[in-house]
């Protein structure tokens, strides 16, 4: 069969972070992977294309369409499938993806064939055979009549290929995540071992956290072209005997890369040792979720650390030379002295790099709010993009809340000294792309400001 993957194009809706980071579609080059010998895949990145989607359907007449995407792209996803139902009536539509897994409801569609709910890299061969061959449907798939109250999911099941990187082998060369140029990911865990409240990665694994064997790692990692290595769990720095084993193989085989990860605050400020040792194997970059500077909001959210330990964190990082990637959650009680405050321990940290997220209630996460409280529709999916303001804030309007998160970043991101910071330390074309990106951003926010206003 002929196949055509999508990767969707966000939403101009959509806050994002698409503006300074453009990161390969691993779950596509995984299922791609998984294709039969009979079959024929293309897959298009439509986030780099400039040519719209019905061109590409013409063009390479697909028996089936799969597309895989989050919550902002719920609705591009359906709007591709009616597409595709339009122009070619017999084609079977396949949709995945991290939302459709936790929410198959949202893509209750007559334009939509199949649902994967569950383990799509390990089902995904299968679902090729039903389609091409009547051979019985695999557990996980959902047709449109079955939802998670009338069908029985199979069990969680990680085990996943190596994926055809080569079927991207046209846009290779234009993936980057904020300073790093040409990025590949690779993913050596799924889920994760803490219970956040507000976290849905939590909710696609069911709570489960499972770590890939640590030969498919090696063994992916050696067949991997590009230096600069994103890995994509949701917590790298967990399991310390794991860390040393990933450290020893990794100089054993003389794998020269640098690295992108996500860590916990706690786990940096507890092991200098392995940090150290990660630092000499090539980590350059930590992206931590700090998520609050008080101690009660770190204790609502579940986090489990405090805030004295921050100190100990970035000393480490500092010693190091880690650049630090922070996320924060700007909860929708903040007024403006809780914004100065943050500001002031960000900076008194020699923190710079920021994500601010406004507490988003994501469904089926444990973070909740009366629906009166809800100031963005649940079918307006791309501002669902933890960077629209969501829950309405309680001392300040809307437009001063996103005033004072545009203010915040200008303080942080501008001031002279990381001004300096990134003229002798990136090169101009990563510069020009952040410098770009941030304006994009910027004027995004600032429409939002005046619709707010506009609506206040």
């Amino acid at each position: 069969m002929k196949i055509l993957m999508i990767r969707p194009k966000p939403s101009p809706e959509t806050i994002g972070l698409q503006h300074v980071m453009i990161v390969e579609p691993l779950e596509l080059e995984i299922l791609c992977a998984l294709k039969r010998d009979s079959d024929t895949v293309v897959i298009i990145d439509m986030i780099l294309e400039k040519r719209n989607f019905e061109s590409f359907l013409i063009e390479h007449k697909p028996d089936v369409l799969c597309v895989t995407g989050y919550i902002t792209n719920v609705a591009t996803i359906i709007s591709y499938c009616e597409i595709a139902k339009k122009i070619s009536p017999k084609i079977t539509n396949i949709v995945g993806g991290v939302h459709c897994e936790v929410c198959p409801e949202d893509f209750e569609d007559e334009s939509i064939d199949f649902r994967v709910v569950r383990n799509a890299a390990v089902i995904f061969t299968d679902l090729l055979n039903h389609i091409d061959k009547n051979t019985d449907l695999p557990r996980g798939v959902f047709r449109k009549e079955d939802s998670l109250s009338n069908t029985t999911l199979p069990k969680l099941d990680f085990r996943v290929p190596f994926p055809d990187r080569d079927s991207v082998a046209r846009y290779r060369d234009k993936y980057f995540y904020i300073f790093h140029d040409k990025v590949a990911l690779i993913k050596t865990s799924f889920g994760c071992p803490y219970t956040c409240s507000f976290c849905f990665c939590r909710v696609i694994t069911d709570d489960k956290f499972y770590q890939r064997p640590l030969s498919e790692i090696i063994e992916e990692l050696e067949q991997i072209k590009e230096k600069e290595i994103y890995i994509v769990d949701d917590d790298f720095l967990f399991d310390k005997k794991w860390l040393r084993a990933f450290i020893s193989e990794i100089k054993k085989r003389k794998i020269v890369k640098n690295y992108l990860v996500y860590g916990r605050a706690d786990f940096i400020a507890k092991n200098p040792d392995i940090i150290k040792e990660l630092v000499e194997i090539g980590l350059r970059t930590v992206i931590v979720g700090f998520e609050s500077f008080s101690d009660k909001e770190l204790e609502r959210y579940n986090k489990k650390t405090s805030v004295e330990m921050y100190k100990t964190t970035m000393e480490v990082v500092n010693r190091e030379k880690i650049d630090i990637f922070a996320t924060i959650i700007i909860p929708h009680d903040w007024d403006k002295s809780d914004f100065k405050n943050m500001i002031a321990v960000l900076k008194s940290l020699k923190i710079h790099f920021v994500n601010l997220q406004p507490l988003t209630p994501l469904p089926k996460t444990e973070v909740s709010f009366p629906k009166e409280q809800i100031i963005i529709r649940k079918e307006d999916y791309p501002q669902w993009d933890l960077a629209h303001i969501s829950v309405q804030p309680t001392k300040l309007t809307v437009p001063e809340f996103y005033k004072e998160i545009m203010k915040a970043y200008k303080s942080l991101l501008y001031n002279p000294n990381v001004i300096w910071k990134y003229l002798t330390t990136y090169s101009p074309t990563m510069l020009f792309k952040m410098l770009v990106g941030a304006h994009r951003v910027t004027k995004q926010y600032k429409q939002k400001v005046k619709e707010a206003e506009k609506h206040a």
